[in-house]
């Protein structure tokens, strides 16, 4: 999964350095100003035929242009503040993001707390059900956790 907002920060991190603006780069990528501004702000995601060129113009690989080797810096006061949620939370889900929920669990969304519990529920996630993290959880969602639907 990609990391669309750090993606983003990547490209404009990148054109900045060659001291590019955003019209001059979007002319060579042949999009305009406001796909690449999309990009900068992880809205969107270039094409791979940009990622190509853009790969050439800052002389770096797809790896590090999608942040593929960068694991994320996380504000535990604001664990999505500069990341993509979907890759937080997927990340958390999958383990490759360690979090206590219990901690963080307050700042998801109720779509968000309901997709980790059902991987907690179904076994997808490897965390335990303890007093700390039932404590957290609404009423509805300790009666889903307990079995109830």
């Amino acid at each position: 999964m990609i990391d669309f907002v750090q993606v983003g920060k990547k490209i404009q991190e990148e054109r900045l350095k060659k001291g590019l603006s955003q019209d001059t780069l979007s002319e060579e990528l042949c999009i305009t100003r406001q796909a690449l501004s999309r990009w900068e702000n992880g809205l969107s995601a270039p094409s791979i035929d940009s990622l190509i060129t853009l790969s050439k113009i800052f002389g770096l690989s797809f790896e590090e242009i999608l942040c593929l080797d960068e694991s994320p810096d996380l504000d535990p006061d604001n664990i999505f503040a500069g990341h993509d949620r979907d890759f937080i939370v997927q990340g958390i889900i999958e383990g490759r993001i360690k979090v206590d929920l219990e901690d963080v669990f307050y700042q998801f969304s109720p779509s968000e707390r309901m997709r980790v519990l059902i991987a907690v529920r179904e076994g997808r996630m490897n965390y335990p059900v303890s007093e700390d993290l039932l404590s957290v959880l609404s009423p509805g969602e300790r009666k889903f956790m307990n079995g109830g639907n």
